[in-house]
């Protein structure tokens, strides 16, 4: 059977509908930050983004449709540590997309894997799904977007650089530039600085305590052959050329004459939990027992002797 023709779609009726759709979420939403993702690199075989980076930033209005709190797993603890896995939905108006994002990145819709920066709580949200047909049709259009969002995972893959400080900020906290020493003649007992052990220079002296350090920074790669120690975590600066001048390790004992310092462009990922360049699984190499933690001879691996 035919529809009735007196009762049908009306653009007025329409664009009323998204006008007030417009003024509520203007009125009760919150200024977010719509940060379109850009791949760098993808992997072809799994669909992935190895590479990607986040230069641009847009505001705009969004309506928080989670009033009650984040929804989600909440904070967990996990074999990796603490997890955060807080979700929000947010709605937001397709016209208002298009005029503030669609005009200048040339992307018809919000993006799975875009990033929402939510002022509130300064989290950043990625975009894991889009609905775009609810409200379902409603007098016939469509007009808004609902994102379900879940608090973004920061890795060294991404790269930040929208011009927005609060960002931009979520990688410059969690990277810096490691630092490679030449090292020079040999002054202590030891040879071989630990991976992840503090190191530390004490200003015009040798053989110093770290109590008395002038700099201080934390062990990232030791090349015993060619006397080079990659640091990071550098506080202070350090002095080079004189036989006064020298780099002693905590843990190791470990000390050289410091010939030249040089700065590299590899990039140390810090841990969000604390800003420590290192895991924790780097404390172990400093129990002077750690060898012993398990027993892995071939007749006898785990059972203490009692097998």
């Amino acid at each position: 059977m035919a529809r009735n023709k007196y009762f049908r779609d009306y653009s007025g009726e329409q664009d009323a509908v998204e006008d007030l759709t417009i003024e509520v979420i203007k009125t009760m939403g919150r200024d977010m930050i719509y940060i379109p993702r850009e791949i760098v690199t993808k992997d072809k075989l799994f669909g992935e983004d190895t590479l990607s980076k986040f230069d641009d930033g847009y505001h705009l209005e969004m309506y928080v449709q989670s009033v009650d709190g984040f929804e989600g797993e909440g904070d967990i603890i996990s074999r990796y540590g603490l997890e955060i896995r807080d979700r929000m939905e947010l709605i937001v108006s397709r016209k208002r997309f298009t005029e503030d994002v669609t005009t200048y990145e040339g992307i018809d819709r919000p993006r799975e894997g875009d990033l929402v920066y939510f002022p509130l709580s300064g989290t950043l949200f990625e975009i894991n799904f889009v609905e775009h047909e609810n409200p379902f049709y409603q007098l016939g259009a469509l007009y808004t977007y609902r994102l379900s969002c879940e608090v973004f995972s920061y890795s060294e893959e991404q790269e930040f650089d929208t011009g927005i400080t609060v960002i931009d900020k979520v990688e410059d906290d969690r990277k810096e530039y490691a630092i490679k020493l030449t090292l020079g003649n040999k002054l202590s007992t030891a040879t071989d600085y630990i991976l992840g052990e503090s190191i530390f220079q004490v200003s015009g002296a040798t053989g110093g305590i770290y109590s008395d350090a002038s700099v201080t920074g934390v062990v990232v790669d030791w090349d015993a052959t060619n006397k080079a120690l990659t640091v990071g975590d550098l506080s202070g600066t350090l002095s080079t050329g004189s036989t006064t001048d020298s780099v002693m390790g905590t843990q190791s004992t470990a000390e050289y004459e410091l010939t030249s310092t040089t700065e590299t462009t590899t990039i140390i990922i810090k841990e969000p939990e604390d800003g420590d360049i290192m895991g924790d699984n780097e404390d172990i190499e400093f129990i002077s027992d750690s060898d012993n933690i398990f027993d892995f001879t071939e007749t006898d691996p785990f059972s203490e002797g009692n097998y």
